[in-house]
């Protein structure tokens, strides 16, 4: 089953040949059974190739059920999509790394046990801290999101390696990869949720651009981080005791701080470039080193290095041009997933317009439709001023009264209080019973608020009837986006961004379907030569 690798070849021809070649059922088996099939003491050194295939699956599903809820506005998808941005880039990610682990003693389902158990309990540990401590500004905010998170994810990630009594620095790197990437599937759904659902409508746009930098991000922070971290955990026997693992710990905490920073896009954008030099450099050299000591080892026992005994297919076999057209069948439904991908996160307006405002004063004067108002919201109950009240009764006895004032030019202040009477004292008490509302021209508004993590950003009446506002989305910077329907948009099918996407797309489809047809017309007429060969030979 296996043979001797070439060791004359270009690395990185070979790393291109063995993912793009054609890879049997046995081989597949081999991946999903390695660890528990009894072939524990063969070094694998196979180049990673099923984490593509993971990749394009993946992105073809997700692409999948973004055109079924842009196309029919059917929300009952819209988990799904969210699942699939999530993991799209996590999964082949952690596939790639247990690909590149070279002793067979793990297997996929320990590795997936770990991502998803310990992410869950790292959720677990880091929603408790959190309850418990609470950051007063967003400076805080990120500290403790550094500390906390890594910790736990830590903490987590050494139960995995204690319980599965694996205490290689490769695996340990591989067990922390593991619950790094569970955490951050978790993180990821939830994000993507909050913010893509604050309308009545999901925003498509919203959603694609927030599961599309996080998953981008998957390879240079959690799963990363927390692998560094498993890394010097397993380094020395005294685990707990050693420098390494306490320093690349506080590294670990440092770049997630780092990397929640509350800065300004350019500086925060330099920030990213550096956590992403330090910690993919750390990573790789922590990898290719360990890596190395492994064949190393092997070598000294005499051990072979070994990679997959594949199929050797030439062009003279049929099997050569069948394979070359299932991979341009593929390739073709990968772009073809990417262009439904974006047709569907570029905004074309459809039913729902924008509108962008700078700040919560901008916002608030636009939604009163440029008027001011001057209400008291702290007044009492009080004939001061009260132009009306209007008085609801039960059993003879005033229990609901609103008083009306007049705030002039045409505007009146609503101020309800609920009344209760007390027999002993024989008085009414009142108390404010629902919020301001204001009459104008006869048409009563509610206040309405909106809040951004937890803290007041405008309050307003909903006086601009032009418009009809359905949803808010606030922005880092303090500006805030506002969805507006247009009931009598037509959809353009000629708008040029439209033209360009379907085009692309069917150039693609035309494409890998000629070269599929014809590269099985190839092996058809291959197979055919052979025949006669054959039969002249006989």
């Amino acid at each position: 089953m296996f043979k001797r690798a070439d060791d004359d070849t270009n690395p990185f021809v070979l790393f291109v040949r063995q993912t793009f070649r054609r890879h049997t059922g046995r081989e597949y088996s081999e991946l999903l059974t390695r660890g528990i099939d009894g072939n524990k003491g063969d070094i694998n050194k196979n180049y990673p190739w099923a984490y593509l295939r993971l990749f394009a699956l993946l992105i073809s599903l997700y692409a999948v059920f973004l055109l079924i809820v842009r196309f029919t506005n059917n929300e009952l998808f819209v988990p799904v999509a969210n699942m699939l941005a999530a993991v799209c880039f996590n999964l082949p990610f952690l596939l790639f790394l247990y690909e590149l682990y070279p002793e067979r003693d793990l297997s996929c389902i320990g590795v997936c046990l770990a991502m998803l158990l310990g992410g869950a309990g790292a959720h677990v540990l880091a929603q408790v801290l959190y309850s418990l401590f609470s950051a007063p500004n967003a400076w805080l905010s990120a500290v403790y999101a550094g500390f906390f998170e890594e910790l736990c994810k830590t903490a987590s990630m050494i139960i995995c390696i204690i319980v599965a009594k694996k205490h290689s620095p490769l695996s340990g790197f591989l067990f922390g990869a593991a619950v790094g990437c569970g955490f951050s599937v978790g993180e990821d759904m939830g994000y993507i949720f909050l913010q893509s659902n604050e309308l009545p409508a999901i925003n498509l746009t919203v959603m694609i651009q927030t599961g599309m930098m996080r998953g981008m991000s998957a390879l240079c922070t959690h799963t990363l981080w927390t692998a560094m971290t498993g890394w010097a955990y397993c380094f020395f026997d005294r685990r707990l005791s050693n420098a390494v693992f306490y320093s690349v710990l506080l590294l670990s905490c440092g770049l997630h701080i780092c990397w929640d920073l509350p800065l300004a896009p350019v500086p925060l954008g330099l920030v990213y470039a550096g956590c992403v030099t330090v910690g993919g450099c750390v990573g790789i050299v922590m990898l290719v080193t360990e890596r190395n000591k492994v064949f190393a080892r092997a070598e000294r026992e005499q051990q072979g290095l070994f990679v997959e005994d594949s199929e050797s297919l030439d062009k003279t076999m049929p099997e050569y041009w069948k394979h070359a057209g299932h991979l341009a069948l593929v390739i073709g439904c990968f772009l073809m997933s990417l262009i439904a991908i974006i047709y569907c996160a570029v905004p074309f307006r459809e039913t729902y317009g924008t509108q962008t405002f700078g700040d919560a004063a901008e916002f608030v004067y636009f939604m009163q439709d440029g008027r001011s108002f001057d209400y008291d919201a702290d007044r009492q109950y009080s004939p001061a001023g009260v132009t009306d009240e209007t008085v609801v009764e039960e059993n003879g006895r005033p229990v609901l009264i609103t008083q009306h004032v007049d705030g002039g030019d045409g505007v009146i202040y609503n101020y309800a209080y609920s009344a209760t009477y007390d027999e002993v004292s024989d008085r009414y008490y009142y108390f404010r019973a629902s919020d301001i509302s204001v009459t104008i021209d006869g048409i009563t508004y509610l206040r309405e608020e909106i809040y951004d993590h937890g803290k007041l950003y405008a309050s307003f009446f909903r006086v601009n009837s032009s418009v009809e506002v359905t949803g808010y989305n606030l922005d880092s910077d303090g500006g805030i986006t506002i969805f507006i329907y247009d009931a009598d948009f037509v959809r353009d099918w000629s708008e040029p961004r439209y033209v360009i996407l379907f085009s692309l797309f069917a150039a693609i489809v035309a494409a890998s379907a000629i070269s599929y047809v014809a590269l099985r017309i190839k092996a058809w007429r291959v197979k055919k030569c052979l025949t006669k060969i054959a039969s002249s030979a006989k």
